[in-house]
């Protein structure tokens, strides 16, 4: 099977959540046979193409394919789209950037895309921006996030290019639920995978996060709690930097994907309410960690009855952790619940598997 795959920005190296997403595609495109990857090396939407970068993809099996050798200069559409991300920033507009978004919409070209398609088996494009461009085979739109969620423009363009998909793959859960209401017949779900791990559960309290705005907002959430004697909650990532709390314990980088979980058997999660699915959330669960989340902050999974303990204030959330800290057994349950969880609905070789099949099928039907 040869496949072509339009990723906006480089996914390498995979140093966050939506990264090792893209990876986990790229792999499973590669493992099924020739894989070239499209994108474009500078603004509109392209970053991170180092020269490392590029030979580490080129290393590992990839043929990479750049805009910038096909179209040269930019179009006056993309100038009017780096425009408008350039004022919406400057405003902290950051809902405007949904799906009809002129900054996203032009970076590509409908031309340039069915020629870097010709021939292949499968089209597949990271995010839904471009859905609407023709190619001669079948087209998957892989959604990170269901864009209409949060930002501004609504859903009815969405759905309507939506519906030109041959194939649509969300991280969230509820997403493909939301997709289904709507009319979409073809989605499916699949979540990050991640190997189930069978870790010590010490009585330590950990959160993660990089410097994304979200993971900000949610570290100055639990700041704000106003507690006697709470527990030392270590940080781990790079948001470890800007902690201020005298109870938040910094770690920052980690070498091991793992170490947090292996150091904290207790997880806290403060991401607010907004759409997309934390690869954080499905590690604590492959971990089997007792897990104390945000009310929200587990979005994008299936209803978790015992899986986790979710709050709605941050006094409330370093509460339940003191008392999993103190009670052993209430960790335990509280842990075993979690790994029952992800044995249910997230274990690796089934996600991997589905997703599979998805790409043989809809590659057959093209033969």
């Amino acid at each position: 099977m040869k496949s072509v795959v339009l990723m906006p920005y480089c996914p390498w190296p995979a140093q966050t959540g939506t990264k090792v997403e893209m990876m986990k595609h790229l792999e499973m495109l590669k493992s099924l046979g020739s894989c070239t990857v499209a994108s474009a090396q500078g603004r509109p939407v392209g970053f991170g193409w180092t020269k490392e970068a590029r030979q580490e993809l080129i290393r590992q099996g990839y043929t990479l394919i750049f805009r910038e050798e096909a179209l040269g200069g930019k179009t006056p559409m993309q100038w009017l789209g780096m425009a408008y991300g350039a004022f919406c920033k400057a405003l902290k507009m950051n809902k405007a950037f949904g799906h009809a978004n002129p900054y996203h919409r032009f970076a590509f070209s409908e031309i340039w895309w069915r020629e870097v398609t010709r021939g292949a088996d499968l089209a597949v494009m990271q995010y839904g921006f471009w859905v609407r461009f023709k190619t001669a085979c079948p087209q998957v739109i892989i959604l990170h996030e269901l864009l209409s969620n949060y930002h501004w423009g609504g859903t009815r363009q969405e759905t309507r290019e939506l519906r030109q998909a041959n194939l649509v793959i969300v991280v969230g859960h509820d997403e493909e639920q939301a997709l289904l209401e709507r009319g979409l017949q073809n989605v499916i779900w699949s979540p990050p995978a991640v190997p189930p791990m069978n870790l010590p559960l010490s009585p330590e309290v950990g959160i993660i996060g990089t410097m994304d705005p979200q993971n900000l907002e949610g570290l100055s959430w639990l700041e704000k709690a106003t507690y006697g004697e709470p527990p030392i909650v270590f940080v781990y990532g790079s948001m470890a930097k800007v902690v201020t709390a005298p109870f938040l314990k910094p770690i920052g980088r980690y070498e091991e994907r793992f170490e947090p979980y292996r150091h904290c058997g207790i997880f806290l999660l403060t991401r607010d309410d907004r759409p997309g699915l934390q690869i954080k959330a499905v590690e604590a669960l492959a971990c089997g960690r007792a897990i104390v989340a945000r009310k929200g902050s587990m979005r994008g999974l299936p209803v978790g009855k015992g899986a986790w303990i979710e709050v709605n204030s941050p006094g409330e959330m370093l509460t339940v952790a003191k008392n999993l800290r103190d009670d052993q057994k209430a960790r335990e349950t509280l842990a075993a619940e979690a790994r029952r969880f992800y044995c249910q609905h997230l274990e690796e070789q089934q996600v991997l598997f589905r997703l599979r099949e998805a790409y043989k099928r809809l590659a057959d039907k093209a033969c």
